[in-house]
């Protein structure tokens, strides 16, 4: 899942974002700037609590999965008792944090755009060039430096295999031999977000699924969304190019842009002022689909069928929606907030960049220490789990700093450039929400 938001626009103004970005103010352009005095602070801290937290949920999970033996298969931990349990429960929720930034996405930059182009009439350049700097910016760079660590892997720490053949026993998080998808053909698709339409994900960076879908999303969001927002004369051919957009992708990958239109309900639904629960029920309520989930995980009814599989994340979709929607009712930002700001403000970098740099870590311990891959979650498995967590966070904030940071850069270039050029102009619906 981007892959893959920069903020939320809660009065309505677009933000350059994208699902896994930062909320803060720091180097955003003076027009945002009171879109953000404006957000509630209950909720703009959940949003911080949420995307750093569900980055890290992704993280821990490709690494236990590298490090640590499955859980049915490890006998150490199956007699561990409950803490042993707790640790392979907290470490399986890499998943359903990519459902959570589906919704986040859809939130953040679905509604938001939604609402504006309504009461403004629709800007498709301006909607352009905040995507494509937001995902870009970091995606190049992930897509270099990751071939590159797959490239020294290969080459120095590959006694394993682990970047020639399927590993045995099976490892989750690798579902392909890495090698085969380490050439151009794949880094071209990856670079125009044909990872699981027509291309492998490039090398082992597995997560760069979610980020294509997202991709896609933003692409048939934007056509449909002018199709409701411009002119009566426009809406048929701008509808038709949506409708025809998503025909043409995989069916799997439209059924989950639902969880993201998720998202953008629950942003008209906060921002109508309309009822919404009260966050202890909200957090409860995300809490138990959270739970449900996860103990779902591996059973054959639901893996084996898709539509059973979209239903489970379709309701702790629904759920988080909920914790989102209650979470605008808090009148107080949660406790920490500068650490969370802090840490969600290189999430969408982590996510990106993680998964080569994980795998390049525990393949030089393997060869180098004869730490093996799927060990037993002994003392020495888990010291080597927190390790490889550890360096690999280090690694991305530093990735953040050359990277995501720099990205206002890149969007005013983008702008200065794109003004250039003739606006499109679409005279503005005259629809009762187009004057709200």
């Amino acid at each position: 899942m981007s892959h893959n938001a920069e903020t939320l626009a809660y009065n309505g103004a677009l933000a350059p974002v994208a699902s896994f970005e930062p909320f803060s103010l720091r180097g955003r352009p003076l027009a945002f700037a009171s879109t953000f005095a404006t957000m509630k602070p209950g909720l703009s801290t959940f949003l911080d609590l949420s995307r750093w937290f569900a980055a890290l949920l992704v993280v821990v999970n490709h690494a236990r999965a590298l490090v640590l033996a499955d859980f049915p298969a490890s006998a150490s931990a199956s007699s561990g008792g409950m803490p042993m349990r707790a640790l392979y429960c907290f470490t399986g929720l890499g998943h359903e944090a990519v459902v959570i930034f589906f919704v986040i996405s859809g939130f953040l930059v679905g509604g938001s755009t939604l609402q504006r182009w309504q009461q403004r009439g629709p800007d498709l350049r301006t909607y352009a060039s905040a995507r494509a700097s937001r995902i870009y910016t970091t995606l190049v760079p992930a897509l270099i430096v990751g071939i590159a660590l797959d490239s020294a892997g290969l080459r120095w720490f590959n006694a394993s295999g682990i970047y020639t053949t399927m590993p045995e026993p099976p490892i989750a998080t690798i579902t392909y031999v890495i090698a085969s998808a380490m050439n151009l053909p794949a880094f071209l698709g990856n670079l125009f977000m044909m990872q699981g339409v027509l291309t492998q994900t490039l090398g082992s960076n597995g997560p760069l699924w979610s980020l294509a879908c997202e991709w896609w999303y933003y692409c048939v969001f934007a056509l449909g969304a002018y199709a409701l927002t411009s002119a009566k004369g426009h809406r048929l051919g701008w509808a038709t190019a949506a409708c025809a957009l998503a025909v043409l992708l995989p069916f799997s990958v439209m059924l989950w842009g639902v969880v993201w239109l998720i998202g953008v309900l629950t942003f008209r639904w906060v921002r109508s002022g309309a009822w919404r629960p009260h966050p202890l029920v909200g957090f409860a309520l995300f809490a138990l689909a959270l739970a449900a989930s996860r103990l779902t995980h591996g059973m054959s009814a639901i893996e084996s069928h898709l539509f059973a599989a979209f239903a489970r994340d379709f309701v702790l979709g629904l759920a988080y929606a909920t914790a989102l929607a209650s979470a605008s009712r808090l009148a107080h930002g949660l406790p920490f907030a500068a650490w969370h700001r802090q840490l969600a403000e290189f999430s969408y970098t982590t996510y990106l960049f993680h998964f080569p740099a994980l795998l390049l870590i525990c393949a030089a311990a393997a060869q180098s220490f004869g730490l093996h891959f799927a060990q037993r979650p002994d003392a020495r498995g888990v010291a080597l789990l927190l390790a490889a967590i550890a360096l690999v966070y280090a690694y991305c904030y530093a990735a953040s700093l050359l990277t995501e940071r720099y990205t206002p850069r890149v969007r005013q270039a983008l702008d200065a450039l794109l003004r250039t050029r003739p606006a499109l102009q679409v005279e503005t619906s005259r629809s009762p929400a187009s004057e709200a």
